[in-house]
C-alpha cells in the first residue's frame, strides 16, 4: 500500500528527509538504496535510476553531493531511497510530496502517526479516499 503527503514547502520537504533517515535507523536499517528520476531541468543525470547503496547516516549528504555536483534538485527531480532489509520504499517525488510504500500495517501506521503529528495531510484518509 502506498501512503503520500501533500505537497509540501521546500523547507518542510528537506527536514522530511532527514526525518525519513531517522525513522529508518530506528527500524534497524542501516543501508538503502538510493536512485534518481530524470527532470527536464537535470540533463546531466546520466545514471537515472541507478541505485547506490548508501549507508543511512550518510544519505541526506550524498543527495546534498548530488545537488552541488549533478544538477540534481530534490523537489523537482525524483529520488527513491529503499531500505535494504525493510519492507518500505520513499519517494521524495518531483511534485514535492513524500510517498510511503510498504505492505508492512504497522509500518504504515507509523508513518501516518508521524506524518500527522507534522500536521501534513495524508493520502488516501482514514476511508481511503484519494
Amino acid at each position: 500500500m502506498e501512503l503520500l503527503t501533500n505537497i509540501l514547502s521546500e523547507e518542510e520537504f528537506r527536514a522530511e528527509l532527514l526525518n525519513a533517515m531517522v525513522f529508518l535507523a530506528k527500524h534497524g536499517v542501516r543501508d538503502a538504496g538510493v536512485a534518481f528520476g530524470f527532470a527536464h531541468a537535470s540533463p546531466d543525470l546520466e545514471d537515472v535510476g541507478v541505485r547506490y547503496p548508501i549507508p543511512i547516516a550518510e544519505v541526506a549528504s550524498f543527495i546534498a553531493d548530488r545537488e552541488q555536483t549533478k544538477g540534481f534538485r530534490l523537489g523537482i527531480c525524483d529520488c527513491w531511497i529503499e531500505p535494504s532489509n525493510l519492507d518500505a520504499r520513499f519517494h521524495f517525488c518531483n511534485d514535492r510530496d513524500v510517498h510511503f510504500t510498504s505492505e508492512s500495517a504497522g509500518l504504515l501506521d507509523s508513518i501516518r502517526s508521524h506524518w500527522r503529528k507534522k500536521g501534513f495531510k495524508i493520502y488516501p484518509d482514514d476511508h481511503g479516499k484519494v
